[in-house]
């Protein structure tokens, strides 16, 4: 069985990877964000490898959604609010935390 992780992305912010696609804690993850008052916007555009799929967007927060081969299904928060949200959504899917671990 594979887990979430919570790490930090090249852009400085939170990373929530599912590590496959389509998990149990990618759809409670999704119903979350949806029963939290976030909307999907935007189409997906997919490759074989990877892809981005609609984002989430509250007010002005944007959470970032796709897959690839390496991460399987992620969320990218895009500002400071949005890695409060990601946080709180690792702790709602039970993630392990790598984001200080060396």
């Amino acid at each position: 069985m594979t887990t979430a992780l919570l790490t930090i992305a090249a852009n400085g912010h939170n990373f929530l990877t599912f590590e496959d696609y389509e998990t149990n804690q990618w759809r409670l993850a999704l119903e979350w964000l949806k029963g939290s008052g976030f909307s999907e916007s935007r189409t997906s555009i997919v490759t074989i490898d990877e892809g981005i799929l609609p984002s989430f967007v509250r007010n002005s927060v944007t959470i970032a959604a796709g897959f690839d081969n390496w991460s399987g299904n992620y969320l990218l928060a895009n500002c400071e609010i949005g890695d409060q949200i990601i946080i709180a959504l690792a702790r709602h899917v039970s993630a392990d935390d790598h984001r200080y671990k060396i």
